[in-house]
């Protein structure tokens, strides 16, 4: 791996990009493998990601087979809610990749279960 530089999209999104010597679809493996994910990001191993109480945890919300995974993003030991994490990657001319991972500080939206407005209701046909 080269030399990664971080960026700020905005003032709360941390970017970082480098060139790696590993092709896609083995850097892919290693984004979407819970196994490998497990040893490469330090999170649990569970399959699909997962949440669990003991600390960082994830689950994949978008994925372009070898250019681009999203995780949603928790982690038990903080009281933040969800963030997302974005790995784009994109062959490079040397048989490595571009690699760019944006944490966006971009939040889930939680809905109370109470909003206080009429409930909205279909009529079955």
């Amino acid at each position: 791996m080269t030399d990664a530089q971080p960026q700020n999209n905005n003032d709360e999104d941390v970017v970082v990009e480098c060139e790696l010597e590993a092709a896609p679809e083995k850097v892919w493996r290693a984004l979407t493998v819970p196994e490998l994910v497990a040893t490469w990001l330090d999170v649990p191993a569970h399959q699909g990601g997962g949440f669990n109480n003991d600390g960082p945890a994830y689950r994949i919300v978008e994925a372009l087979p070898y250019s681009r995974v999203r995780y949603a993003w928790s982690d038990a030991a903080t009281t933040e809610l969800e963030s997302f994490v974005t790995f784009d990657l994109c062959p490079n001319g040397d048989g490595g990749t571009s690699f760019r991972l944006t944490h966006s500080a971009e939040r889930t939206v939680v809905a109370p279960a109470n909003s206080n407005s009429p409930p909205l209701m279909c009529r079955a046909a």
